[in-house]
């Protein structure tokens, strides 16, 4: 049977890792459209195959089916393989993954479907910030390598947001080998305002089209992406204070952001902003409140902690055992990316989080003792 052109768009978009909403803003469209032509209910418009060609790398013709080349069905199966295998808290199983793409590379040097895969697999293998995922005894050599590959999809690429997410990746490795000129020098490549993103110039668009539902959409969306990247500012300034002796101010750092994300979700529990890729900010809290000595205090941040994923369970999983997150706030109710906690990770990412060294202080801490009881009990 023939492979229809919503299975190979399927098929690419896993193999690079996208969300059908992350697809869905590359192009412009709606997650509910990257839908309908998955499931072959509807067809791209004509006007987005050569953007789709240009996302995933691949020539007109193979998404129409007609030039399915050896290498391009090998390089989606090898990132499908790695992909498969990789569980949650289990870094071995990161490492093989990673050993899959590295060998896949070596069949076909230039792919750079596989090379985009490695690039961010190695990302996260590489930096000591990564926690459990840090793979200390290879980070050098994996290291090197990554840098190889994101200057090779710095090169290669006609798509932007990979150059500039190749471009980050080389800040964070540059950084994390003390090779602050580089670092800087890829800095420099970024723009100043934050207001220029696809979603708030594709409001624009909606606005001067009279679209305004669309508009909203689009701007929901930015914003939701704006929260994410406020929760990542926060953490690091916060650690920046925290690292000078400033406890006091980092405190005072948290405990706002955290007064920003009450007034916006007014009586409901709002995304994960919290906890994104600079750490959680209530396990920052409370390592600077054990830091001036507020032992009850840091045990009230580590329990909204692990309490706001707890909650989830209480609630019922949808098919794919996930827990939606469904959000009221007119601030980001439209916005496309939908948000699910899957319920198979809960347990492991508490654990992590309660054996994070910032708060080992608090081990003997009856409350801890009896929090990390209850997280080991989740069935």
């Amino acid at each position: 049977m023939a492979t229809t052109m919503g299975q190979i768009i399927k098929n690419l978009r896993k193999g690079r890792g996208f969300t059908q909403e992350e697809l869905a803003e590359r192009l412009g469209v709606t997650y509910q459209a990257i839908s309908k032509w998955e499931n072959d209910s509807g067809m791209p418009d004509i006007s987005q195959i050569v953007p789709l060609a240009t996302i995933f790398d691949v020539s007109t013709d193979f998404l129409f089916g007609i030039d399915h080349t050896s290498e391009t069905e090998d390089a989606l199966k090898i990132v499908s393989t790695a992909n498969s295998i990789q569980e949650y808290g289990k870094l071995d199983t990161y490492l093989k993954a990673y050993d899959i793409l590295l060998d896949g590379l070596k069949r076909y040097p230039n792919n750079y479907l596989i090379t985009f895969n490695c690039m961010n697999l190695g990302v996260s293998l590489s930096l000591p910030d990564n926690g459990w995922i840090y793979a200390k005894d290879r980070a050098e050599a994996i290291i090197h390598e990554t840098i190889r590959q994101a200057n090779f999809i710095i090169t290669n690429s006609k798509n932007v947001s990979d150059i500039l997410w190749a471009r980050q990746n080389l800040v964070f490795l540059y950084s994390a080998t003390k090779k602050f000129d580089l670092a800087t020098t890829e800095a420099r490549n970024f723009p100043v305002r934050t207001d220029l993103t696809l979603y708030s110039t594709m409001a624009i668009v909606n606005e001067y089209m009279g679209n305004y539902e669309r508009q909203a959409t689009y701007l929901c969306s930015d914003i939701d992406y704006s929260l994410q990247a406020f929760e990542n500012n926060v953490a690091c300034l916060g650690k920046a204070y925290y690292n000078n002796g400033n406890y006091a101010e980092a405190i005072e750092v948290y405990e706002r952001f955290f007064e920003v994300m009450n007034v916006i979700f007014k009586n409901e529990c709002p995304p994960p902003y919290h906890d994104f890729d600079s750490g959680d900010c209530y396990l920052l809290l409370a390592q600077a409140y054990l830091a001036v000595g507020e032992e009850k205090k840091a045990m009230d941040a580590v329990e909204s902690s692990i309490m706001y994923y707890i909650n989830f369970l209480k609630k019922d999983a949808d098919g794919e055992n996930c827990y939606p997150i469904v959000v009221c706030s007119p601030i980001v109710k439209k916005r496309e990316f939908k948000q699910k906690i899957c319920k198979d990770i809960i347990k492991k990412r508490l654990q992590n989080k309660l054996s994070d060294k910032c708060i080992e202080k608090l081990n003997k801490n009856n409350r801890f003792v009896k929090l990390l009881d209850m997280v080991n009990n989740i069935q």
